[in-house]
């Protein structure tokens, strides 16, 4: 290994050390609730141990300058994806509330066109958590099964590659560089599965 690699191999476990550590530190802090110095020592000994032992697992952007890219892209979709899941919510009120609009469960499969296992996991939260469909599983080969309470819900995630939703979250974590070209992106083939 040359002392280039050998360099940058440390600068990525020093960076993912020191983001565990952070992260863990923080989490003991905001559910201990308590700011004693024991408390405080006990957090930051029990952190400083998950951060040694998992820092390899735990942190999956490896480098400050892809961390601070993802974070800003992804406080960018953060609005979008709100107004999503509030339009998702006032669909389901018509449809509970409707007599005439259609509960039809469908299954829908589509392949995403993701690479990272981070964007993939990002892509199948943000469709749970959008009211009327739920992520059921993914494949390893990046398809997507997704339940939806109607054909409608999930009519966007069958649009052509990538989807709206898969194209922001591609962004976020540099999987795709520009979202909204659509000639960057291998055809996907849509299909339903009853």
């Amino acid at each position: 290994m040359t002392t280039g690699a050998r360099g940058k191999l440390e600068n990525v476990r020093t960076f993912s050390f020191i983001f565990t550590f952070l992260v863990m530190y923080l989490f003991w802090l905001l559910n201990s609730g308590v700011f004693e110095l024991f408390y405080l020592s006990l957090g930051a000994a029990s952190a400083f141990f998950v951060a040694y032992v998992f820092h390899s697992r735990f942190a999956l952007i490896k480098d400050a300058h892809s961390a601070v890219r993802a974070f800003v892209r992804f406080m960018g979709y953060l609005p979008w994806i709100i107004r999503e899941i509030a339009l998702a919510n006032w669909d389901i009120i018509k449809r509970v509330l409707d007599p005439g609009m259609p509960i039809d469960p469908h299954i829908i499969s589509f392949q995403s066109t993701l690479k990272s296992d981070l964007a993939m996991t990002t892509l199948a939260n943000s469709i749970t958590l959008t009211p009327g469909t739920i992520t059921i599983d993914i494949d390893p080969d990046g398809t997507f099964y997704v339940h939806s309470i109607a054909r409608e819900p999930a009519e966007s995630l069958l649009a052509e590659p990538p989807c709206e939703m898969a194209a922001r979250v591609g962004y976020i974590f540099g999987d795709f560089m520009n979202p909204f070209k659509k000639d960057e992106y291998h055809g996907r083939q849509e299909q339903e599965v009853k």
